[in-house]
């Protein structure tokens, strides 16, 4: 990594060192990386001891971790007294740092189970289970299915029949449906809906209280903002009587014992460990310190539902109130959160590598009712995957109550809803301004959600965001969405007709963000590709745009429904390239609240597949009614100076996308 990264390590500095190693003593000195030839002194045991002693020594310090397995019971903390402390690798080794205890002395108990001992902590629980660093399956019903197909392993809720609005904390099942249990203790839901019934845009993880066999009811603890509906998709998890099917897990806490199926009988050669911490390292008042070059795995799952955890919370590297802190160069995989930083200013998130996380890749923002900001972050070049493994509604960088953040040179894909998202969702209190999230690739986003997309931009304190999102390249963004009979729409379908509906987009803002320049990205191979909802003021230009299965441009003013401040100017799509792919729109607008000076079309380039309904605006303002051609578009004052180009031009861009 660049030096500037780093602490000085100079004579001027006077920085004390200490060195930690799993071969290690916490009676030693730590002041060498090796034990001398006595065995009577060398590298400690265990980060907290040089932690400490590093407050003793005074002064600036550097910890120094030698390669090996880290076992944590608990996580590290460091306070105002640790400010500009140093944690690094040890140059050319690989710390690893495990949230739980290695999990051993299986016995074999006939028909595929197999028991350990496990005794943890009062509090504590088996969050997961990881076999050589890949997550098993608690016992759950159905069975996860075998090629993780996401359309499958599910059940699909039947018609309610109560109050629909009921649907936070109950919901039916189908006749057939469910094995026969004894009791709901222990179980889980795990459900896809959203804030209205029939909408899929998360998911929750909900305790099951009971269920009535006579009513094919469910009841949960619910929350005010998660719906169920009929078709909503589930599954339910926890229950030793589900345990049945290769991968299997299930904790007995009662017991202090792990019951597992494994896939083939040779897994007791493998490394096994039980995930108990969602926080591995935790920063509180502590500024200026740099962690770089650790590995952190095998963390438990919590750290972004709605139910019974903080969704803003947990986060296997946790900052809170410590500015100036520098995460550079580590690997965080099978985590609950990989990153979270809260009401901490000028961060700087750099070349992690952050995969398999239950919830968010990286969250920057605040504590509700507190409201602090996290101004100044930079995240860069960071490679982030396989984002929202439990809670699909995540995203690989999410971050609000943040100005002046720039977001640049990652690589996101794999994310079960969001690349990357930000802004607002409680008003001025978290409000940001003047974001810079340029030059990121992201691919394969919202493969879990009917709602999300790449990247998103969000403006519930209704001003002028003045932030830019520009020269990105978005592909393969996607969704998934079932009917109410379980079957599902083709993940790259589109209907601005019909409602509940999929819905993606590789760039959009949303809840009336305003004041956002959309410029200089390529979106090659997405559903949509740049929506604008209820938002003024934003310009959307040079970007190109091919091979969607949607509309290249979807505006709509429903977050923002007659609301038209003093500033308010219409938004612009100008000098824009496009090509549009069958039966794709070029533009979709719908603005009944607003009319023509929603937005201002100009300039734009167009090629392929164009025809008589190739732009639909409501209110209707063309003859033919709410579909028409760019002519008749261009002919009621919608767009001008906008072209066809020749049809060469569609294999052009076709070209430049693979």
């Amino acid at each position: 990594m660049p030096a500037a990264y780093f602490p000085a390590t100079g004579a001027a500095a006077a920085r004390h060192v200490f060195y930690v190693s799993p071969q290690g003593n916490d009676r030693w000195s730590g002041a060498a990386p090796l034990a001398d030839a006595q065995r009577a002194s060398g590298p400690f045991a265990t980060l907290e001891t040089a932690r400490d002693s590093a407050r003793k020594a005074g002064g600036p310090a550097t910890i120094v971790m030698g390669g090996g397995d880290y076992y944590l019971a608990s996580p590290v903390v460091f306070g105002p007294q640790d400010a500009g402390l140093a944690v690094l690798a040890k140059c050319g080794e690989t710390p690893v740092l495990h949230g739980g205890p290695p999990v051993t002395k299986w016995s074999s108990q006939g028909g595929g189970r197999w028991v350990a001992p496990l005794r943890l902590p009062s509090g504590q629980s088996v969050g997961d289970l990881f076999v050589d660093g890949i997550v098993q399956d608690e016992a759950r019903y159905p069975n996860a299915p075998d090629d993780n197909d996401p359309r499958k392993g599910w059940l699909f809720a039947d018609k309610p029949d109560v109050d629909a609005w009921l649907g936070n904390i109950r919901f039916r099942f189908r006749p057939g449906d469910l094995p026969a249990l004894k009791d709901a203790a222990g179980l889980v839901a795990h459900i896809v809906g959203g804030f209205l019934p029939g909408s899929q845009w998360g998911s929750d993880t909900l305790p099951v209280l009971s269920i009535d066999a006579g009513t094919r009811t469910i009841h949960t603890g619910g929350t005010a903002y998660f719906f169920s509906a009929e078709g909503s998709r589930y599954f339910l998890s926890g229950s030793r009587a589900l345990l049945d099917a290769p991968r299997e897990w299930w904790y007995d806490a009662t017991a202090g014992q792990l019951s597992y199926m494994p896939a083939t009988p040779s897994f007791t050669s493998a490394k096994i460990v039980a995930g108990v911490l969602p926080t591995f390292l935790r920063l509180e008042d502590a500024d200026g310190m740099t962690i770089s070059g650790l590995t952190f795995r095998d963390g438990a799952p919590q750290g972004s539902g709605k139910y019974g955890t903080d969704m803003r919370g947990f986060g296997a590297i946790r900052l809170e109130h410590s500015d100036g802190v520098r995460l550079v160069g580590n690997v965080i995989d099978n985590v609950g959160v990989g990153i979270h930083v809260s009401e901490s200013e000028n961060v700087l998130i750099a070349h992690n590598e952050i995969g398999h996380v239950a919830g968010d890749g990286i969250y920057i923002g605040t504590v509700y009712g507190k409201f602090g900001k996290s101004s100044g972050a930079k995240v860069l070049a960071n490679h982030i995957h396989d984002i929202g493994r439990v809670y699909f509604e995540s995203s690989g960088i999410w971050f609000h109550a943040a100005d002046n953040v720039r977001i640049a040179g990652n690589l996101v894909e794999d994310t079960a809803q969001l690349g990357i998202a930000g802004g607002s969702i409680w008003e001025s209190n978290d409000a940001i301004h003047n974001a810079v999230i340029e030059h990121n690739e992201v691919r394969n986003a919202n493969r879990q959600t009917a709602d999300g997309g790449a990247i998103k931009l969000m403006g519930t304190q209704a001003d002028l965001q003045n932030s830019i999102i520009r020269a990105n390249v978005v592909t393969g963004t996607r969704q998934l969405m079932n009917r109410a009979d379980g079957t599902f729409w083709p993940t790259d379908y589109e209907n601005t007709d019909e409602w509940p509906s999929p819905i993606s987009w590789a760039i959009y803002t949303d809840l009336k963000a305003s004041g956002v320049r959309i410029e200089g990205n390529v979106l090659c191979g997405n559903v949509a590709a740049i929506g604008i909802n209820g938002g003024w003021n934003n310009v959307v230009t040079g970007n190109f745009i091919a091979q969607g299965s949607g509309a290249a441009f979807r505006l709509d003013d429903g977050t923002g429904r007659d609301w038209k401040p003093a500033w308010a100017k219409p938004n612009r799509i100008e000098d824009n390239t496009v090509s549009i792919g069958g039966g794709g729109l070029a533009a979709a607008v719908y603005a009944p609240g607003h009319g023509s000076a929603y937005g201002e079309f100009r300039q734009n380039r167009y090629s392929g597949d164009l025809g008589d309904r190739s732009f639909k605006i409501e209110p209707e303002i063309m003859p033919s009614g709410k579909y028409g051609s760019l002519a008749d578009f261009q002919k009621e004052g919608g767009e001008s100076g906008s072209i066809l180009l020749p049809a060469q031009a569609a294999d052009d861009a076709a070209k430049y996308c693979r």
